[in-house]
């Protein structure tokens, strides 16, 4: 009897995602079943239709932010190959997360090619929360209002609003926005600035455009076909003449050389004049 409430008790727990739902196997099948059913719906975005993988990712973010499945899949797009939020909902999770004392506000200044923006709030110490600047010089610089289709021509007071917030999210609400780029960064940012260099490749593109950059003169004999030595012959070192303005030192007198010493014979003893043995 214990044994069959034990398992009704392990069967019948109920399984919640979290804010992860990679952290256990359980929780992992929950979340793919649920994605099986965003998949199937043909009121979510077309991104999501019949793709487990990007549901999954939105549950996966849905829970971090505390919010709705369906509301990350209606402003989390994919371009580029990249996810990007909208602008708008950059603003509403500032604004919805009451992290700050006050909505998000943003200071204008200036006109045409001299506009200006930040954007700022005040937190619960009464401090002023800002964010960097941004300017139409700014816009231009960074190619902004040259690309095709851009609102930047047309609209520039909301974009210069928009790109004020989405600087703001992510100096000052990383955990908001998770290092996400908007939309409209995104595309003007272009997928060639996502490229993903292997440092292998890298280094072999530089060999090959580096490689003969330099040209080399060889000289080979034409007879046996030999790499001569390209080098210019060495000169020879010239040899300093003295100056004649100053005085040479003497040069310095050399000992007396000792004569060598005669030496002579032994001499040999002369026989007396007397008598002498043996004869």
């Amino acid at each position: 009897m214990s044994d069959n409430k034990e398992m009704t008790t392990s069967v019948g727990r109920d399984i919640t995602l979290g804010t992860n739902i990679f952290s256990g196997f359980q929780e992992f099948q929950v979340a793919q079943r649920m994605a099986q059913a965003l998949a199937s719906s043909t009121i979510v975005p077309k991104d999501y239709q019949g793709n487990i993988g990007n549901c999954i990712i939105a549950l996966e973010m849905a829970n971090r932010l505390n919010t709705s499945p369906m509301m990350v899949m209606q402003n989390l797009y994919v371009v580029n190959g990249r996810p990007a939020w909208s602008s708008q909902y950059i603003v509403a999770m500032i604004n919805a997360s009451r992290k700050y004392k006050t909505e998000l506000q943003y200071e204008l200044t200036g006109t045409g090619t001299e506009m200006a923006c930040y954007a700022f709030a005040e937190d619960h110490n009464g401090h002023i929360v800002k964010g960097p600047v941004i300017t139409m010089a700014m816009a231009k610089a960074e190619g902004w209002i040259d690309k095709n289709g851009s609102k930047w021509k047309t609209m520039p007071e909301v974009m210069i609003r928009y790109r004020a917030a989405s600087f703001f999210g992510r100096l000052n609400c990383p955990d908001m926005i998770m290092g996400i780029y908007s939309t409209d960064e995104v595309v003007e940012i272009g997928p060639d600035a996502y490229r993903e260099v292997n440092p292998a490749i890298k280094v072999q593109e530089e060999i090959k455009e580096k490689a003969n950059a330099a040209p080399i003169d060889l000289q080979i004999d034409e007879e046996t076909g030999e790499v001569m030595d390209s080098a210019p012959p060495a000169e020879p070192l010239e040899e300093e003449e003295p100056d004649e303005s100053e005085p040479t030192p003497p040069a310095p007198e050399e000992p007396p050389k000792e004569k060598p010493r005669q030496t002579s014979a032994p001499r040999q003893a002369k026989p007396n004049g007397g008598y002498m043995p043996g004869f």
